[in-house]
């Protein structure tokens, strides 16, 4: 978070803070249903000034404001949704319409050390946890061991790079992707077997390596919502 997105942050919590306080004291007389909801709009505003990527924090700012207009019984729960549906459909169309092309290059990304990410010992496996919000990261593993990865993608892009990598036979890639997209890159000679969940979200593996002797396997599985995964 920049200091323009801090500042912003800051004062509305600032004044939040303030406004209640005085409420509570009988001062002044503010309805406060729906306070919650300042939790979500007040950082996806604040996220609109400090990223390049303007598609997630307008999505959560939309979501925010919809559950502010539903705790206050403008929108109705049954069909909260749907209205959600509608504004991610928006958000996107404006991105593809006006944006840059999907994906996670270099220029675009913020690359992240591999050898910092934390791990985890999962059935004698070294698993890799990754988690990304409001961004686009790249992760290069050329010449690192790869044995697994936990990978948490919202309002967000995450680039997987396994070319190069020490990949042992089997491992496993699980993720959780929503209202965000990943890109997973292997070399040639990696066989991917793809059982990911999805609900309106697209699934793209471009990998047509098959199994065979010799040939490593990599799996990747987990769920996908509001979102889109890209294997190649």
């Amino acid at each position: 978070m920049n200091r323009t997105s801090r500042i912003i942050c800051g004062i509305a919590f600032l004044a939040f803070g303030i406004g209640w306080m005085l409420e509570l004291s009988n001062v002044i007389d503010i309805n406060l249903d729906g306070w919650w909801t300042l939790f979500i709009i007040i950082p996806c505003f604040a996220s609109l000034f400090g990223n390049k990527s303007k598609s997630g924090p307008l999505i959560g700012l939309g979501v925010g404001i919809l559950l502010l207009l539903a705790t206050r019984d403008i929108v109705p729960w049954f069909d909260f949704w749907k209205y959600v549906v509608c504004l991610v459909a928006v958000v996107w169309g404006l991105s593809l319409i006006f944006g840059q092309k999907n994906g996670c290059s270099r220029k675009q990304s913020d690359r992240k050390t591999v050898d910092e990410l934390k791990q985890i010992n999962q059935d004698g496996r070294q698993i890799r946890q990754i988690n990304v919000s409001f961004g686009k990261h790249l992760y290069e593993f050329s010449g690192q061991r790869f044995e697994g990865a936990n990978v948490e993608t919202s309002f967000g892009f995450t680039s997987l790079d396994l070319r190069g990598a020490d990949m042992l036979d089997g491992a496993i890639v699980d993720v959780e992707c929503s209202f965000g997209g990943m890109e997973i890159r292997v070399d040639k000679n990696i066989c991917v077997k793809c059982a990911v969940e999805s609900a309106f979200a697209g699934i793209e593996c471009k990998s047509d390596t098959q199994p065979s002797e010799g040939i490593k396997t990599l799996y990747v599985k987990g769920n996908c919502s509001f979102g889109g995964i890209e294997i190649k």
